[in-house]
């Protein structure tokens, strides 16, 4: 019973805490909308969470592969929104596998009701952030200003319950 019982609830617990339930645009009061761009040629996930100040509750908005280059959602607007952004790169090749270094960005802001942005993640160089534009009716777009913005420090959470930023 021992170790068998206990690596068949490890695997359970491990499979369930690893998928992060779909996300589900609002379908009443304030909205906006965000338009986020894929990484390069790296698949790209998005999240965002039921909790924006402890980012907690996570659901995946999106996870942009090869044949995706952007995607648009609508988001609550008039109250805070925490949204990350994560690409996970193979950088080393190695015999037995690869060494992985990855970024995810997390930013947390109050959506214009019927604003139009933009986000991107930038990474390199020891950056990892999310560049967020708002799109004006002229299609010209203006950084959302930096004191309307929260940069997080995203950490793993253990379950998708749990707190994924400080």
């Amino acid at each position: 019973m021992g170790i068998r019982y206990i690596g068949t609830v490890l695997v359970a617990a491990a499979s369930v805490a690893g998928c992060a339930s779909t996300y589900t645009p609002p379908t009443s009061g304030d909205t906006a909308h965000i338009t986020f761009s894929k990484y390069k040629d790296s698949t790209t996930g998005i999240q965002t969470y039921d909790n924006a100040e402890t980012c907690s509750s996570r659901h995946s908005i999106a996870l942009m592969r090869s044949d995706s280059q952007k995607t648009t959602v609508a988001v609550k607007a008039s109250a805070p929104l925490s949204i990350t952004m994560s690409v996970t790169r193979a950088i080393i090749p190695l015999p037995v596998g690869f060494v992985v270094r990855g970024c995810n960005a997390t930013v947390t802001f109050a959506p214009e009701n019927g604003a139009s942005y933009a986000a991107e993640l930038v990474t390199g160089h020891d950056v990892c952030l999310i560049k967020l534009k708002q799109i004006n009716a002229d299609e010209t777009t203006t950084d959302v200003p930096e004191g309307s913005l929260k940069i997080r420090n995203w950490k793993r959470g253990f379950d998708e319950s749990s707190s994924f930023c400080d």
